[in-house]
């Protein structure tokens, strides 16, 4: 069947079973696709990348687009395609237009998507593209047994998806357009200010936040709040800021409360302001509390745990911010439909997700990395990036909640190696949560007020 020599041999040495499909030659892939019978939503392909003289080979399915912002973002590397000429070069018995997806036979290292582990049996060139390997599942893991695998790099695209996908690229294009974008707030930009500044001390940071009078209620609240156990009267953001929270924590939660009030968008419905901030705020202070009970020399920054629970689903202000129409008819969706995915309902009606949406803000607004990871990769659970504690936390964070309603987790359950990787145990977490749900009517309050 003229397979190349080089994938030949290594389907040998790995052992298995496989069947081969053949078209006439001459075709179009997609032509001997469908002249070979071949399922599509089980065929596999390969794009291979670079980042300066590093390879990589991503495998993902032949009905998805590979998403190389997901892949660089978890990555922390900057790949792009690699040209047609390098590609001759690196794998030089196959076709260009017909890359089998193995990349191990020609030392490359390979990433592949896990939705195709999900495949029961797999189809892929082999190099020549008239013919088409078929392999079942458990075949095909022995042949990508080192890779690495991928969470959601590549992302569907079909008929029917289409328009949304054009819809997508004009959103980004007018999100990109800083003048549409709110301005960063004036009382953000002095604490951001002041966050990069060493020698900030407790009485400026005091002097910006009493600037807005419902900042500062809300930030003598939380001190006062029950979670701190503070006896004592506050009568100024100094007090609170030096007896209680800290210059640190003050910093990003104030950050994160003055970036919020730059969107008014409809109160109700489960996307609208009061259920937003009654979400944000309760994974901000869960999200803070899982931080505490980490052991100290483990343990990441409190404030910018806070922040990053409250602007974790920054995405959903921006989206009804600048799409009011596209947004009123996701929210009733999303009341409707309450059992569906959430990522699944906006990639449908509106051609882009709301993580999607608050990458373009947090960017746009040059906010920490942290944040930025945060926003990113809160819904991956197999997150393990430079910064993947603040997005890991949230991620249970939003699990524990989705228990009593709150949020868009997609389950309730929580991962082992997840809490282990954070420093956690289940007890901890089930403590943390009880410990915030004594504060809710605090917390409601400020949501109420935060929506207002």
């Amino acid at each position: 069947m003229n397979i190349p020599t080089t994938v030949r041999n290594y389907l040998a040495r790995k052992g298995g079973q496989y069947k081969v499909h053949a078209a006439t030659a001459g075709l179009s892939l997609a032509d001997a696709v469908r002249a070979a019978r071949v399922p599509v939503q089980k065929l596999v392909r390969s794009a291979v990348l670079k980042d300066g003289s590093s390879y990589l080979m991503a495998v993902y399915p032949a009905t998805h687009r590979l998403d190389l912002t997901v892949l660089n973002g978890n990555s922390r590397r900057n790949f792009v395609a690699c040209s047609s000429e390098e590609l001759k070069t690196l794998l030089a018995d196959s076709e260009v237009a017909a890359l089998p997806p193995l990349g191990e036979p020609y030392g490359i290292k390979v990433i592949v998507d896990r939705s195709v582990d999900e495949l029961d049996e797999v189809f892929f060139t082999p190099g020549i593209g008239h013919l088409f390997v078929r392999a079942q599942q458990k075949d095909f893991t022995r042949l990508t047994e080192g890779a690495l695998r991928g969470h959601r790099i590549s992302n569907p695209v079909s008929k029917a998806a289409t328009p949304a996908e054009g819809k997508r690229e004009g959103m980004k294009e007018k999100v990109e357009k800083v003048h549409a974008l709110p301005a960063m707030p004036g009382i953000a930009t002095q604490i951001l200010g002041l966050r990069n500044n060493p020698y900030a001390n407790a009485n400026e940071l005091a002097a910006v936040i009493e600037q807005d009078p419902s900042l500062t209620a809300q930030l003598l609240r939380y001190a006062a709040s029950p979670f701190y156990a503070y006896q004592g009267k506050l009568t100024s953001v100094e007090q609170a800021i030096v007896r209680v929270l800290g210059m640190d924590f003050v910093m990003d939660f104030s950050l994160g409360l003055a970036l919020g009030k730059s969107f008014r968008n409809p109160k109700d419905g489960p996307l609208g302001l009061d259920a937003f901030w009654r979400d944000a705020l309760h994974t901000a202070a869960l999200t803070q509390t899982l931080c505490n009970a980490i052991e100290f020399s483990r343990r990441p920054a409190p404030g910018i745990a806070y922040m990053a629970g409250l602007l974790h689903n920054f995405g959903f202000l921006l989206l009804g911010h600048l799409f009011p129409e596209q947004f009123k008819r996701l929210n009733k969706a999303v009341a409707e439909q309450p059992d569906r995915s959430i990522l699944d309902l906006e990639r449908e009606i509106v051609g882009v997700t709301h993580t999607e949406m608050g990458l373009w803000l947090v960017d746009a607004w040059n906010l920490p990395k942290e944040i930025v990871e945060t926003v990113r990769e809160h819904h991956n659970g197999d997150y393990r990036g430079d910064y993947a504690i603040y997005p890991n936390l949230v991620h249970i964070a939003n699990r524990l909640l989705k228990r009593f309603g709150m949020g868009d987790a997609t389950g309730i359950d929580l991962s082992a190696e997840l809490l282990a990787a954070v420093g956690l145990t289940e007890e901890q977490a089930e403590a943390a949560l009880g410990t915030v749900l004594q504060m809710r009517e605090g917390l409601q309050f400020m949501a109420r007020k935060m929506a207002a």
